[in-house]
C-alpha cells in the first residue's frame, strides 16, 4: 500500500501501545475514485465495484511476509463476469468484510486507471511498508 490513512495510523498505534485488541483478519478491496482519498477519508469515500463476483477478499494475520519493514501478502485476483467493472484507481486495505463501518487502514492508489472489462479481472500484490 503506498500509504496509510489517519485510521490505519491510529489503529495501528494503539494495537501496539493501546489497549486495541489485534485484528485477526484483514481485508483487501479495490475502488473506482479517480480522485486520491484524502488520510482523513474512511472507508465511506470509497466507490468499490458492484456485483459480477466483486468482493473484499480476507488477509489473513500470519500469511504476510515481512523483511526490513516492508510486509507482502501472496497476490490476490478479482475477477468479474456479468458486467463490465470500469475504470480501477486503486486498492485498499480494511478491517472488515462488507460495509463502510470497518476502519480504513491503507491505499494505493494508481496513477492510470485499469479498465476491468467483463470476463477480465485485475490481481494485486498487497504491500505495507512500516518505516
Amino acid at each position: 500500500m503506498a500509504k496509510f490513512m489517519d485510521e490505519g495510523s491510529n489503529r495501528t498505534a494503539n494495537i501496539l501501545l493501546g489497549a486495541q485488541a489485534v485484528d485477526g483478519t484483514l481485508y483487501l478491496g479495490i475502488y473506482k475514485n479517480s480522485t486520491e482519498p484524502a488520510l482523513a477519508d474512511g472507508l465511506s469515500a470509497l466507490t468499490e465495484p458492484s456485483g459480477s463476483g466483486y468482493a473484499r477478499t480476507p488477509l489473513t494475520r500470519g500469511l504476510w511476509t515481512i523483511i526490513g519493514g516492508l510486509a507482502t501478502y501472496a497476490s490476490q485476483r478479482f475477477d468479474n463476469s456479468g458486467t463490465n467493472w470500469g475504470d480501477i484507481w486503486g486498492c485498499f486495505v480494511c478491517t472488515t468484510l462488507t460495509g463502510t463501518t470497518g476502519k480504513l487502514l491503507a491505499i494505493d492508489h494508481l496513477e492510470e486507471a485499469i479498465p476491468v472489462v467483463d470476463g477480465a479481472g485485475i490481481t494485486v500484490l498487497p504491500k505495507m511498508l512500516f518505516s
